[in-house]
């Protein structure tokens, strides 16, 4: 027996001591299991940045959707665990650093891409690994007398480790749609609320190519019949699939009251280009400011090549609708008798010239917003994604998009214009050259409009060596040389530092956009449960410079001017930021919460946080109305009737989750709407709330009786 003790013993000793060493050289060990599971992931072979994700505007209002659900994008790995899985080498940066762009997109698939896309964990997990891999080519720059194939080995190889850690270990971090029954049992909903744990609809992936089936929803102008636009809004859902997309519409009346959600038109995909959701873009029209659906079509994830695909939903009428099925006939298809050539309602506009049509080198493209959009023009930005002007330069360029809607079915060539700052620096007779390219991009841009200012600035952060405390917050201008498009470049307006910025403080959001006092915010939690106190730090941007000499300002956090109390389990569901002043803001907040037994087991609940002058708000929120889920989905199944009580509690939740809440001013008379945009059988566009400029939910037209105003 006491042999039998000793050899356990030793066998004891020696697992441990096979499971230290494992441990120790994490590096060498976990690159061998990585490269042995994942050997045969593709490497991709365009050599374009990830793309950056981030809001996607449902309104060509000043909006903005806070996703995040308040906890910050990072890659940050602890120390310990960095140091043994990852040492950092001369001349290299922290693993955090280096895929923080793939990292970034994969939190906000992890938190919201089930509801949003149907993603699974798997999905989210190939995607940061395809993302990493494209990184790679940016991490390993070729330098004489380097190997770059064993470069590329090297960062391919980290990317492998990093899919496999993520793999193994964030079935913990991944939110499905519905958490466990067992979990809500235990009391989750009183520690993290009910979508503590759970995944929440937004809109974050330009390219959803791994999802079946999703929907968007957009709010533009109400199609008039006359074509004479009445200021009233409506409400459009696009069901999207691979092989095209439904298109419904929900109008609303002048009482503002909304119609029934019903299906418009069927836009089958044109084999060409991918299939993706429009952006809304404003711009005027005889005089008035008009709404414009705006598709930048890819010719696939392998090229970034495409066109600009467009119709205006308040005139356009079926006909009109047709014609972008037919936008993608070549003449000789379409014959002598194309009746969508004179049409003024629809454009359909590939970049570049007609003998030579350009590749973008951009992903998606962004609303120029501006106080008085140019007419018949849809004006857009870009960041590229790839190389700047093809000359081996790598200083990275950003796109100043003019589409005019009265050139129809015509190439219009659009100028890349290089950014000039302290970090690409133009020297004559060299190229532009910036180092580490890969620390650009995290997340979407946004894009200011100063009060003086003939042109809008493009506006992002870089991380750099202090990245979990620090950023360069980049903004570039346009330096007009002569008529556009040719001899344009541009320019730096003043970058600035932000000091004390925690990777927990991202995405930042823009407060005054259009106004004289501009500022980035972060709204965040301030503790892993969610029932903590909520934290608003802002930044406010100096004025802008004409150049880029000298240091950068270092610009401290501002925590002072908002304090309010609340959870953080409001933050669950993407905050909507609604500009109503040059420099005033209303933050729209929502979560789900418990009901009564008879009003369906859950509601939804509404609140409200005015963002005023130099960034003061109130100590707490004004809260608005709880509506019950079976007043916002009266029907969840087919059959109700027939379906087990618990079984509708469940799936009620579930369409609360797979839905966002939009808010937006639809009959024009300065109140905002707070809308449910339907779910269930049939589907049905609910008003919830009306709320006054000062964020005040107005009593008349709630839906449901508010809870006691505190």
């Amino acid at each position: 027996m006491r042999r039998v003790y000793l050899l356990m013993a030793t066998l004891g000793f020696l697992v441990c001591l096979a499971v230290t060493a494992i441990f120790i050289r994490m590096d060498f060990f976990g690159r061998l299991l990585a490269d042995k599971v994942l050997a045969n992931a593709a490497m991709p072979t365009e050599k374009e940045m990830p793309p950056t994700s981030g809001q996607i505007p449902f309104s060509s209002a000043d909006i903005q959707i806070i996703g995040g659900r308040g906890e910050g994008l990072s890659c940050s790995l602890p120390r310990l665990l960095a140091d043994l899985a990852f040492p950092q080498e001369k001349g290299r940066e922290a693993i955090g650093l280096q895929m923080r762009q793939a990292c970034a997109t994969h939190d906000y698939c992890y938190r919201h891409g089930a509801a949003t896309y149907g993603y699974t964990q798997a999905d989210c997990d190939f995607l940061l690994q395809e993302h990493a891999f494209r990184l790679c080519y940016f991490i390993e720059r070729r330098e004489p007398g380097s190997d770059m194939e064993a470069k590329q080995s090297k960062c391919i190889r980290d990317a492998r480790l990093v899919t496999l850690g993520v793999r193994a270990g964030g079935s913990d971090s991944f939110r499905p749609l519905n958490p466990s029954v067992d979990a809500l049992s235990q009391g989750l909903e009183n520690k993290a609320g009910l979508d503590g744990r759970a995944s929440t609809y937004f809109e974050f992936d330009p390219y959803p190519v791994r999802s079946l089936s999703y929907a968007v929803y957009r709010i533009a102008d109400a199609h008039d019949p006359e074509g004479k636009p009445q200021g009233l809004k409506a409400l459009y859902k696009f069901s999207m699939r691979p092989s095209g997309m439904f298109v419904s519409v929900a109008p609303i009346s002048k009482d503002a009251k909304f119609g029934a959600l019903k299906l418009r038109v069927k836009l089958p995909g044109d084999p060409s280009y991918i299939v993706n959701a429009p952006v809304v873009v404003a711009t005027t029209h005889g005089g008035k400011k008009e709404d414009w659906f705006v598709w930048w079509q890819r010719r696939g994830l392998s090229e970034t090549g495409g066109r600009i695909l467009a119709i205006a939903p308040g005139r356009a009428t079926n006909e009109d609708w047709n014609c972008l099925y037919l936008a993608g006939m070549t003449d000789a298809m379409l014959g002598d008798n194309d009746a969508c050539g004179t049409r003024s309602t629809i454009a359909v506009v590939e970049v570049g010239n007609a003998g030579s049509p350009d590749d973008g080198g951009f992903s998606q493209v962004v609303a120029a917003h501006g106080a008085q959009p140019a007419p018949d023009t849809l004006h857009l930005m870009a960041l590229q994604t790839n190389s700047c002007l093809g000359n081996g330069a790598n200083a990275p360029c950003f796109r100043d998009i003019l589409i005019s809607t009265a050139l129809r079915r015509k190439h219009q060539a659009q100028e890349p214009l290089r950014v000039t700052d302290q970090l690409a620096k133009e020297t004559p007779g060299k190229k532009q050259e910036e180092r580490d390219v890969y620390r650009n991009y995290v997340a979407a841009p946004l894009v200011f409009q100063s009060p003086m200012e003939r042109d809008p600035l493009m506006t992002w952060a870089r991380r750099d060596k202090d990245y979990e405390s620090k950023a360069l917050v980049r903004r570039i201008g346009i330096a007009r040389k002569t008529a556009r498009p040719k001899n344009d470049t541009g320019r730096s307006r003043g970058s600035v530092w932000l000091a004390d910025i925690q990777e927990s403080d991202e995405p930042l959001f823009a407060l005054g956009r259009t106004g004289e006092r501009q500022s980035l915010v972060a709204i965040r939690k301030s503790d892993d449960t969610g029932v903590g106190r909520v934290e608003i730090r802002q930044w406010h941007l100096p004025g802008l410079r004409d150049d880029d000499t000298g240091e950068a300002p270092l610009i401290e956090a501002n925590t002072a001017a908002c304090q309010p109390k609340f959870e953080g389990t409001w933050l669950a569901r993407p905050p909507i930021v609604v500009s109503v002043a040059s420099d005033e803001a209303i933050v729209l907040l929502s979560r789900v919460v418990g009901a009564k037994a008879e009003s369906g087991g859950y509601g939804l609940e509404l609140a409200t946080l005015k963002i005023g002058t130099n960034g003061r708000c109130s100590e707490s929120l004004f809260t608005g109305p709880m509506i019950p889920a079976v007043m916002l989905i009266p029907n969840a199944t087919k059959d109700d009737q027939n379906t087990p009580k618990l079984i509708l509690k469940q799936k009620r939740l579930e369409l609360i989750r797979q839905t966002p809440t939009l808010v937006d001013d639809l009959d024009g008379d300065n109140t905002l709407e707070v809308v449910f945009p339907g779910a269930g059988n049939p589907p049905n566009a609910r008003m919830m709330a009306r709320v006054s400029k000062d964020g005040i939910f107005l009593p008349e037209q709630v839906v449901a009786e508010s809870t006691v105003q505190r």
